[in-house]
């Protein structure tokens, strides 16, 4: 059993980032760190899938909100996982954690390509009731930190 007690932001898909941005601070005030458009390399039952995904997380926290949205056929497709999509969770051995979930009973969705066929960076796991979460390694943290300070996301 891996120990998640404290998730850092919930995911919710939605079908434009910036609308979305603009409607929750029209409507609770919440505020914004700029919006990131990344294209994934992905592992998804062992096949690579790549993908373009749009991102913001809150500044209000602790437990950040993020808006995602991403292309038809995609992880993020707003017609097939509308609404509260993840969990968030930063995890310090992304490897050992997806692996003692996995014996758990959940499962691997995807994650991020690595070397050797491998995932890096994140994982999406789907527990035995149908909820995901989502595990981001602490090396990412960094690059993170510097998007949330006014910088660019490194990862």
């Amino acid at each position: 059993m891996v120990q998640l007690t404290s998730p850092f932001h919930v995911g919710i898909v939605v079908p434009n980032v910036e609308e979305a941005m603009a409607q929750y601070t029209a409507e609770t005030g919440v505020t914004w760190h700029s919006v990131q458009n990344l294209d994934l390399d992905m592992l998804a039952g062992g096949e690579l899938v790549s993908s373009r995904v749009s991102f913001t997380y809150s500044v209000e926290g602790p437990l950040q909100i993020e808006l995602v949205a991403g292309p038809a056929g995609s992880f993020w497709d707003i017609d097939l996982y509308s609404g509260l999509h993840h969990l968030g969770y930063w995890t310090e051995n992304l490897h050992d954690d997806v692996a003692a979930m996995q014996n758990g009973g959940c499962e691997l969705i995807f994650g991020g390509a690595g070397e050797g066929g491998q995932i890096a960076g994140f994982a999406f796991l789907m527990l035995p009731n149908g909820h995901r979460i989502e595990l981001i390694d602490v090396v990412m943290r960094a690059g993170f930190e510097e998007w949330f300070a006014g910088g660019s996301l490194a990862v």
